[in-house]
């Protein structure tokens, strides 16, 4: 077995900060726009676990032990944009949770970074199942336990940009694809320096009925690349994720989800080898 050496702690702990973000990955339907009044209060449960740690491609740990239990709060409202007629829903995203790592005997828990934003729609047809969505977040430094390898708290501040278009191949079928860039402040207690990351998501889901589907899902991000004092702390990222979801309506109001996630491709940081979510929303 490898062991964790002080560089290979160092580089961890930044490879581990991008899990703060996890919150607001999109989930397949997540770019709907629902009609202007509407609110939803969403609670999620994410248990990501990992043993391995990658710097540079190459495999630096082996015995991690990374185990997380993830909380998230999350409340949207739809409304009009300002009087433009368009479609937008402001949001806040507030992360809370527990982590253990096996290989440094570490415990740590807390609120996380909380994330604030909401997407403009320039496309909102729900008959056609055609949205394009604008979506802007930025996420304060708000978390506990800061600079102790947190993942929920990153100490910085984030600019997150994305846009997602969503369309139905067939009455059955439907593609959604995201594309999203993080831009990222200094690491506030370090100075440390990061890259911007790059994101695509896709979706390819199975409509069994209107309140029902499945979906098969890929994502893989790139960059951010992280100095301090011109030495490298974390490398580029090329970094692969699959996964399968399954969602149902419970009458006319509560969603149930379900997901489990795989990373098929890690260049930097912890290899996710399965990540269940469980989500509940609640529309009114």
């Amino acid at each position: 077995m490898k062991t964790l050496s002080t560089l290979t702690l160092s580089a961890l702990f930044a490879s581990l900060a991008p899990l703060a973000q996890a919150d607001v990955k999109p989930d397949p339907g997540d770019y709907t726009a629902l009609p202007q009044g509407t609110d939803v209060v969403v609670l999620y449960q994410q248990n990501p676990r990992g043993d391995k740690v990658y710097s540079g491609g190459k495999k630096v740990a082996d015995n991690l032990g990374l185990d997380l239990t993830v909380g998230v709060l999350r409340l949207i409202h739809f409304t009009e944009f300002f009087n433009t007629g368009l479609t937008w829903d402001p949001q806040i995203v507030i992360p809370f949770g527990y982590q253990k790592t096996g290989a440094t005997d570490s415990k740590n828990s807390g609120l996380g970074d909380i994330t604030f934003g909401g997407t403009v729609w320039t496309i909102a047809d729900l008959a056609k199942n055609e949205h394009l969505g604008w979506s802007v977040f930025v996420t304060a430094p708000t978390g506990s336990e800061k600079n102790q390898g947190f993942a929920l708290s990153d100490n910085r501040w984030a600019l997150d940009f994305q846009v997602g278009y969503i369309k139905g191949l067939t009455d059955k079928i439907t593609w959604d694809v995201i594309a999203e860039t993080e831009f990222y402040d200094e690491q506030r207690s370090t100075d440390a320096k990061k890259d911007p990351l790059l994101q695509l998501h896709n979706h390819l889901r199975y409509n069994f009925t209107p309140d029902t589907y499945a979906a098969i899902s890929y994502r893989h991000n790139w960059g951010a690349r992280e100095t301090l004092d011109h030495e490298t702390l974390a490398t580029s990222r090329s970094n692969g994720t699959i996964g399968f979801t399954v969602a149902t309506m419970l009458g006319k109001q509560v969603q149930v989800l379900g997901q489990l996630m795989h990373d098929t491709s890690v260049r930097e940081g912890v290899k996710i080898d399965n990540s269940l979510q469980f989500r509940l929303a609640y529309f009114y």
